[in-house]
């Protein structure tokens, strides 16, 4: 079960914190649908790209700073997530063959 703070910090701000929750939540979830985990991951980045703009340079420099271990952590995440899918698909491959080798 993934933390709800997983991909917070103590900068993060309110928009971003509740994004950061559908978030874990979609990764929560038995089966993860991609197509749900990817328009909140754009909206993750948007609203990242929307707060940078507003902050003062030293600011910026601090959550940017408070930002890269999230991403990071993140970024494993869908990494982990992708090679489950490729494994998944490549047994299901594998049993095509079979079937189709005994027809």
């Amino acid at each position: 079960m993934i933390k709800d703070d997983y991909l917070s910090h103590a900068l993060t701000p309110a928009e971003l914190s509740a994004i950061n929750q559908l978030i874990c939540a979609v990764l929560g979830t038995d089966h993860v649908d991609d197509e749900a985990l990817r328009r909140l991951v754009t909206q993750r980045d948007e609203s990242i790209q929307r707060h940078l703009d507003n902050l003062s340079e030293a600011a910026r420099d601090q959550f940017a700073k408070a930002e890269l271990p999230i991403n990071t952590k993140l970024h494993a995440t869908v990494q982990s997530l992708f090679a489950d899918s490729l494994s998944e698909l490549s047994g299901l491959v594998r049993g095509l063959k079979a079937v189709k080798k005994y027809k």
